[in-house]
């Protein structure tokens, strides 16, 4: 009898094509229940993940593990030396939320380029005219866009910023410079240099040591005066205490900020008490649709390794097939 862990809600939909197959036992754990996991998990077959970290020692307990099945694209939340080494392939959910997250990178540029928060609060607060007066946002129109990475979702993004009218530079050393030419943009050979030129950045990079506080403090002063930061990677590339500096002294104009270091982060990140942030809770992956799509590639990914027919696309580890 087949056993799937699932730490955390999915959408029904992965439920009822995980139920459909004859025999199988499905347990549910909540958020908080770290310590029944270590017994769950000795005899499972797959672990549906979202937001737990599954470290070594969880994973060397995972004795019958044919994939550990992450909601998502990114990884850093499991010991990847620990599944390599136990044999256990890591799948992801490949494309399934790329368009969403590029959607709210293109949403937290514009909100943050016009303000729209601050602006939202003062015409609740009666503040009508005030605000009018105080307007001075900036367009999209004609401003320089350095893209990082230009993979699933950088490739998303760069065009519909195009569609703007924006003039459109990509940074990604790790792929043949002309599949950037090729899409009609222009790379960037340079990253310091970019990160100079670029009225507005946005990260589409993955977590690892190359990529962890990419944006730090030196980073940022190599920008722009007035440059604008959109972050829908992952926390730890941006430093966020020197961001918040950089907001302090008025180099950076504004940041849409979609991940952190620290998640949930505590009140007392100092990227709260800036005006011109834009924050929002993680939520690149968590629309409607998207979280339907990706519920069923996690629970079609767990079937396919039962069946020892697990897709190489989806896995970041395939070496361990």
């Amino acid at each position: 009898m087949p056993k799937v862990i699932i730490h955390d809600a999915i959408d029904p939909a992965a439920l009822e094509l995980l139920n459909s197959r004859p025999g199988m036992q499905i347990v549910t754990l909540e958020r908080e229940e770290r310590a029944r996991l270590r017994t769950e998990i000795s005899d499972a077959d797959s672990i549906i993940l979202r937001y737990l970290p599954l470290d070594a020692d969880d994973i060397r307990a995972a004795r019958n593990m044919k994939v550990i099945s992450r909601h998502g694209v990114g990884y850093d939340n499991v010991d990847m030396a620990a599944a390599n080494e136990c044999g256990i392939p890591v799948a992801t959910i490949g494309d399934a939320n790329s368009l969403t997250v590029a959607e709210l990178a293109l949403y937290l540029m514009l909100a943050a380029a016009k303000q729209g928060l601050g602006y939202d609060k003062s015409v609740r607060a009666g503040d009508w005219w005030q605000a009018r007066e105080a307007a001075r946002t900036i367009e999209l129109y004609g401003k320089t866009l350095l893209v990082v990475g230009f993979g699933r979702i950088g490739k998303l993004v760069a065009p519909r910023c195009r569609a703007f009218g924006m003039n459109v530079t990509v940074c990604d050393p790790y792929i043949a410079q002309n599949l950037i030419t090729d899409a009609g943009f222009t790379p960037a050979a340079d990253f310091n240099e970019a990160l100079g030129q670029a009225d507005i950045i946005t990260l589409h990079t993955p977590l690892n040591d190359e990529t962890r506080h990419m944006i730090d403090a030196r980073a940022l002063e190599r920008m722009k005066a007035g440059a604008l930061l959109v972050n829908t990677s992952r926390g730890p590339v941006v430093d966020g205490q020197a961001l918040s500096d950089a907001l302090s002294a008025g180099h950076i104009y504004a940041a849409g900020i979609d991940v952190f270091e620290e998640e949930p982060p505590p009140t007392s990140n100092p990227l709260f008490a800036h005006d011109n942030t834009i924050l929002t809770p993680h939520i690149g992956g968590l629309t409607r649709e998207c979280f339907h799509r990706s519920a069923i590639r996690c629970a079609q990914n767990t079937l396919d390794a039962i069946d020892g027919k697990l897709d190489k696309a989806f896995v970041v580890n395939p070496e361990v097939l």
